[in-house]
């Protein structure tokens, strides 16, 4: 039987997940996200293989709700067998858009159909009620700790990103691993990581609990058949690089990358972007992939420093012909493209932990902007 799930993801990188998910199951794009139909264990797949999701909420029901009788009764008869023992908790989320009832009553009712249960905030089997008009979905979240959270990265540097919105950047890049990638402010590696797992074809779930892995019905023995068959390949199929001025983001870089499982895959070096032939290998006259998450002046050094770093990172760009450049960049208050002497192709609105940002595109090889 066919399951339903809705895996939602932060703004800006809507399309990016839609890229990904289309190899999981059938798309229809909702708001937050895209509701993913396939074939049974999709809520295991989706968990293990989307790299820009947030979380996976496996749909349950949608029930009729003319009025507040009817839908209370739907509640009562609706069976929670499979996801929790009896009389186990339940962390309730609701949610009331044009509708005749509030969020608060949806909550009571819920309440009522499951006295003793549910409860408001985190633990227990996490359900979510979702009312719009007369149609009440109700989804169960079979994620747990949001996906960012993949393991690897427990230490970060000055100004972190999480790791799917380093994934969605790359994808939006349409980094495939083929090609070399170099990352010039790699920090706490984040980017260069996700740019290893994409190239390696291993999940980025791979090494985290789930939500669903505690649930009765949970089969462990197709759940490690499908994590052996996401470990992907053994060697990366092009190099990448993270180099950065400061050593100490390099030590973190390198241990995050140990456990990440990537260790001696990436080549990591201390390098001033501002510097123009930063001595890649000869591979890197093939062409390949900048991408990079760019100082903003908000969490390291200021704004009035920006001009004269992003000139002298220009002038290292102009070095790399026939590359291609994924750089993410402050929303507003700076002329990236005229520092950079660079105009790309396509620019995206992405938010980096509250602010707002620019992911800029293109050829190296563009005109520069006048």
């Amino acid at each position: 039987m066919d399951e339903t799930v809705f895996a939602s993801t932060t703004p800006g990188l809507e399309g990016a997940l839609e890229l990904e998910a289309q190899a999981l199951g059938r798309l229809r794009k909702v708001t937050g996200g895209v509701e993913i139909v396939g074939a049974a264990g999709l809520h295991r797949r989706a968990n293990l293989w989307l790299r820009t999701a947030s979380r996976v909420l496996l749909r349950l029901a949608v029930l009729e709700a003319p009025n507040e009788v009817a839908l209370g009764r739907a509640l009562t008869k609706l069976s929670l067998t499979g996801l929790a023992p009896a009389g186990a908790p339940i962390a309730l989320e609701t949610s009331a858009s044009h509708a005749k009832l509030h969020a608060s009553a949806l909550a009571a009712l819920a309440h009522r159909a499951w006295p003793g249960r549910a409860e408001g905030g985190a633990g227990g089997l996490g359900i979510w009620l979702r009312l719009e008009g007369d149609r009440c979905t109700v989804s169960v979240d079979s994620s747990g700790e949001l996906l960012y959270r993949r393991g690897y990265r427990q230490e970060i540097s000055r100004a972190p990103m999480r790791e799917t919105l380093a994934a969605g950047l790359l994808l939006l890049a349409g980094y495939q691993g083929d090609v070399p990638l170099w990352d010039p402010f790699c920090g706490s590696g984040t980017i260069v990581i996700e740019a290893a797992l994409i190239a390696l074809r291993r999940a980025p779930g791979l090494h985290r609990h789930f939500a669903f892995e505690s649930w009765p019905s949970h089969d462990p023995a197709r759940w490690e058949q499908e994590q052996n068959e996401g470990r992907g390949l053994s060697r990366l199929p092009a190099p990448i690089w993270g180099s950065d001025l400061h050593a100490g983001s390099l030590g973190t870089a390198r241990r995050n990358a140990r456990r990440a499982g990537l260790e001696g895959q990436l080549e990591l070096f201390r390098h001033d972007a501002t510097v123009p032939r930063p001595g890649l290998p000869p591979a890197a006259l093939q062409g390949g992939l900048v991408a990079s998450n760019l100082p903003y002046g908000v969490r390291v050094g200021t704004k009035a420093d920006l001009g004269a770093l992003y000139r002298g990172l220009g002038r290292t760009l102009a070095a790399l012909p026939g590359w291609r450049a994924a750089l993410l960049v402050s929303g507003a208050g700076v002329d990236v493209e005229r520092q950079l002497g660079w105009t790309p192709r396509e620019a995206h609105s992405l938010d980096n932990g509250g602010i707002r940002c620019r992911l800029l595109t293109g050829s190296l090889e563009a005109e520069p902007a006048s």
